[in-house]
């Protein structure tokens, strides 16, 4: 059964402006990471991941099945930075706790 994943980039552009990128993908997360940096090193401008000067992978969430990643994808970009911001933390947060 395939997974599918709904992601967040932190992207810094040329003005040093973070912003932060949502993302599906039928892939996993590290492998998807890895076309965005492509973008950025062969400067394909027509992706957002390729204007920006830095790119890391900073969230994701696993789904079974590709319609509830999706809809969840819509919802996390209808909601904002803030919430954005607070998966983030919330994942950091996890991470530490492992550790």
């Amino acid at each position: 059964m395939s997974k599918y994943y709904v992601y967040l980039l932190e992207c810094k552009g040329n003005n040093n402006e973070k912003t932060i990128y949502c993302g599906y993908t039928s892939r996993t997360p590290n492998a998807r990471l890895k076309d965005h940096f492509r973008n950025f090193r062969t400067k394909k401008k027509k992706h957002y991941t390729g204007r920006q000067k830095f790119v890391r992978l900073v969230y994701y969430e696993k789904y079974e099945d590709r319609k509830t990643a999706l809809k969840r994808e819509k919802e996390i970009k209808k909601r904002g930075t803030k919430y954005k911001l607070g998966l983030i933390d919330g994942m950091k947060n996890i991470s530490r706790n492992k550790s």
